[in-house]
């Protein structure tokens, strides 16, 4: 009968069934609905009721206030569905002169299932002065992208950091963009400038340390657990230890930080009193803090999170809060991978004891709030979920022990939770571990920061650290840092209010140019006709102003910067016009996410075989030659013009210091470039043509390598820009009537040229990433210069196929020890994979 209750408890299709069709007596329903009742309201087994009772589906149309949370919640995830973005490096350091390189991931909801939201991806690389050094945008295809950034090697050695943004999670702040701090050491010397390290500079001051209660806040009476965490100088966790007094000067208990400055001790705050800590830091620095002051009256959420099966919750009323509640209904709302469900009871007793089953919850952060019978969020607790729920992925190697330049073939399997083979998108990277040692604890992965890190606030320290050999002593740890850092992608109150911000930042899927065009007079450009002309000036879009002069070309696609010629013209036909082109700007740069690498020896390590490496391709013929330190370039060298190639070469040639200084060039020509006339059409335009030629056509212009419209206005240009003007009047193009290739003395910029009609613009396109070079040997025999590779082999795109499997090949290189493969990746549904696999070279 007991079996039997517990399953009907946790299954109300199966009770009211059983009740209906059970042969049973009229006098035994009563004691059987008793029975069930009694059984739910001890909260024996709520905790299936909660899991399969309670969806959005169920609470759709329900007016009480757990109805509302759920609509309110799912309306939340509908019109903000989260984005993040995540890149997988080929190794966690970099000297100046590297390439380094990586794959994108862009995911969208709680089940990190690949984006069909956006599809640019904007990656910036952000120097030591908190300055954009490099920009990419990748092209985003089905929540994969790949990229990399070419390192200079003047670059200043210091922590840099790599942003990751769609413009679609702007709309949430920087809730999901994808932040990584990478060391990047120097060949040029240990000298840096003072602004060029600044942080790593130590600030003044002394170690810091947070108290938080459990759930939010302290209650008189009622034991809790108080977490704290200390840090240092530099943002990172300190070891610390201390005592707790009352006003008294009486001394209540003691503790010591168990993990990374992070640990927890028990308080029951008295009425009339408060607390001190008495610290001491790792440092030997001491210091008093007081706690934070005990509510009178009021009620704490609690949650023992220690069983993989289950997490056990408590919520207590202190006896002034209950005496005024006694009776009122406090809903509870667990949140995990985008689904709500909530839970609502009477306050009949001091304290409501539960258990959560986890192996409906996501892996991941989940969420547990109480709720007032008003509605009003009164505590929150979020745990960690681990139900071991993320793709297996096996990995072999055809040998087990390698020797140097010897052709390695790994092969890939993935298999989801049920064992299901997978088709799935990787990237492998693998290196040589004796010249790039890494910590993985402090590894960023696919796992600790989709399923970690970017849920939270705050730095969390050594992420990785709670996703290698995973023992009951780091899930401790992990609930620590539930208990000290907040949750990120949404808040009760703005949620429950609808105080989010109304959509700004629509998805981007593709590239676009827009701008605004206005008369001379400076009015809007009403049903205006705009060109957009390649820079070759054999394609062309137009599209229509609106009644403000907008005008916007959607659905483009081209590579890195492109040069383009915008082209207006009055509904009459009339270019008399003006042209502004609209850049975008990016987002402010957070320091939030700044964080300090400790060099523990690895920099210098990596850095000594990357000179040896430089120096062997110097003498090869292959190197970059000595570096210099940075030169800024003032103005170009003077180069034939390309187009004097395709058109033969130049009549005459008419330099910018005999032009002189004006800021009209038609005029400056006039009687200049023999057989050239200058022509001007209502005494406003001004264009080129052939003396003595009929019909009477315009001259090709070519500015800057790029073929000008047609009737190019020559007074777009100012005369002082100007390098030199080719005439050549005898083309090799039957079809050209004459060319006019002028090139400028810095290169064409778009507020070179005075909108009238025209605009010359350069439009950032997508970023086509490099391939990995990696050689094939023919013999293992040693060669005259040594392979001093550190990135042994890197790819982007590793694909399983239906039945899981996918392999790939490489060529070891000269060193020797242990070489890590690690492999991270993800499939259709947003299973995630990682695997970390090792082999010997001898």
């Amino acid at each position: 009968m007991d079996a039997l209750l517990m399953y009907a408890a946790c299954n109300r299709g199966f009770l009211t069934n059983f009740i209906v069709s059970a042969n049973l007596t009229q006098s035994l329903k009563p004691i059987f609905l008793r029975l069930i009742y009694r059984i739910m309201k001890q909260k024996l087994i709520i905790g299936c009721l909660i899991l399969l009772s309670c969806s959005f589906r169920a609470h759709s149309q329900d007016t009480t206030f757990a109805g509302k949370a759920i609509v309110a919640l799912k309306s939340f995830l509908s019109n903000h569905p989260a984005e993040k973005a995540y890149l997988h490096f080929d190794k966690p350091y970099y000297a100046a002169g590297d390439t380094m390189y990586f794959k994108a991931y862009v995911t969208m909801g709680q089940r990190h299932e690949p984006s069909q939201i956006s599809g640019i991806l904007h990656v910036d690389l952000i120097n030591t002065q908190n300055k954009i050094d490099q920009t990419l945008l990748l092209d985003i295809t089905g929540g994969i992208g790949k990229g990399d950034f070419a390192l200079p090697d003047s670059l200043p050695k210091g922590n840099y950091r790599v942003r990751a943004y769609t413009d679609w999670m702007r709309n949430n702040g920087e809730t999901g963009f994808f932040y990584q701090t990478i060391a990047i050491g120097s060949l040029l010397g240990n000298k840096v400038s003072e602004s060029g390290d600044r942080n790593q500079q130590q600030i003044p001051g002394k170690p810091e340390i947070q108290f938080l209660p459990e759930g939010g806040s302290l209650v008189s009476g009622i034991k809790s657990k108080i977490a704290f965490k200390a840090m240092d100088l530099n943002g990172l966790g300190i070891a610390v230890k201390g005592t707790i007094t009352d006003n008294t000067g009486k001394s209540i208990t003691s503790f010591t930080s168990a993990h990374l400055g992070m640990g927890w001790f028990y308080l029951q705050p008295e009425d009339g009193k408060s607390y001190s800590a008495n610290l001491t830091f790792a440092d030997g620095t001491q210091n008093t803090i007081d706690l934070p002051d005990a509510e009178k009256q009021g009620m704490t959420l609690t949650a023992d999170n220690d069983s993989i099966q289950k997490i056990s919750v408590v919520i207590t009323a202190n006896n002034a809060a209950y005496l005024q509640n006694k009776g009122k209904d406090y809903s509870l709302l667990i949140y995990s991978g985008g689904v709500a469900t909530v839970v609502t009871s009477p306050l009949d007793s001091p304290a409501i004891k539960f258990d959560i089953a986890k192996h409906r919850l996501h892996t991941g952060v989940a969420t547990l709030t109480l709720f007032s019978p008003k509605g009003e969020p009164l505590s929150e607790r979020l745990f960690f979920v681990q139900n071991y729920d993320d793709l297996r992925l096996t990995v072999n190697s055809d040998k087990a022990t390698y020797t140097a330049r010897e052709k390695v073939v790994i092969k890939l399997n993935a298999k989801d939770r049920a064992d299901s083979l997978i088709a799935g998108n990787f990237s492998v990277s693998v290196t040589d571990e004796n010249k790039v040692p890494v910590d993985e604890n402090t590894e960023n992965t696919l796992l600790s920061n989709l399923l970690l890190t970017s849920d939270l606030r705050g730095n969390v320290e050594q992420p990785n650290y709670y996703f290698t050999n995973v023992t009951d002593e780091k899930l401790k740890e992990l609930d620590l840092v539930m208990l000290t850092h907040g949750y990120r992608q949404f808040e009760w109150k703005q949620l429950l209010n609808n105080g989010y911000p109304p959509i700004t930042w629509q998805p981007e899927t593709d590239l676009e140019i827009s701008g605004i065009a206005k008369t001379t007079g400076g009015k809007p450009l009403a049903k205006g006709m705009v060109t957009l002309i390649s820079s070759k000036g054999h394609s062309f879009l137009s599209e229509q102003t609106d009644n403000n002069g907008n005008f916007r070309f959607k659905n483009l696609a081209f590579g890195d910067t492109a040069r383009f010629i915008l082209q207006a013209a009055t509904d009459k036909g009339k270019n008399s016009t003006q042209l502004t082109y609209t850049t975008k700007t990016g987002p402010s740069i957070s320091t939030d996410d700044r964080q300090t690498i400790q060099d523990n020896g690895t920099m210098s390590l990596y850095l000594k075989n990357t000179e040896k490496q430089r120096e062997q391709l110097n003498m090869q013929g292959l190197g970059k030659g000595t570096m210099l330190s940075e030169v800024k370039i003032k103005a170009r060298k003077s180069e034939p013009s390309a187009m004097s190639v395709r058109y033969g070469f130049p009549d005459y040639v008419l330099h910018g210091k005999e032009i002189g200084p004006s800021s009209q060039l038609a005029i400056k020509l006039m009687w200049r470039i023999p057989g050239v006339a200058i022509v001007s059409e209502d005494g406003i335009h001004y264009y080129a043509k052939l003396r003595n030629i009929m019909p009477e056509k315009p001259m090709r212009i070519v500015l800057d390598g790029m073929e000008m419209p047609v009737g190019f206005d020559l007074n777009s240009l100012s005369a002082v820009t100007i390098d030199k003007i080719e005439s050549m009047v005898n083309t090799s193009d039957s079809d050209t009537v004459g060319v006019l290739a002028i090139t400028t003395k810095y290169g064409l910029q778009p507020e070179d040229i005075v909108s009238t009609g025209f605009l010359a613009i350069k439009a950032k396109g997508f970023y086509k990433a490099r391939e990995f070079y990696s050689p094939k040997y023919e013999s293992t025999v040693p060669g005259k210069f040594a392979d001093l590779r550190t990135t042994i082999y890197w790819k982007q795109e590793v694909i399983t196929d239906k039945d899981g499997n996918a392999s790939f090949e490489y060529f070891n290189a000269d060193g020797k020890g242990n070489y890590r493969v690690v492999i991270e990746g993800i499939d259709v549904k947003g299973n995630l994979g990682r695997q970390v696999y090792r082999y010997k070279v001898e």
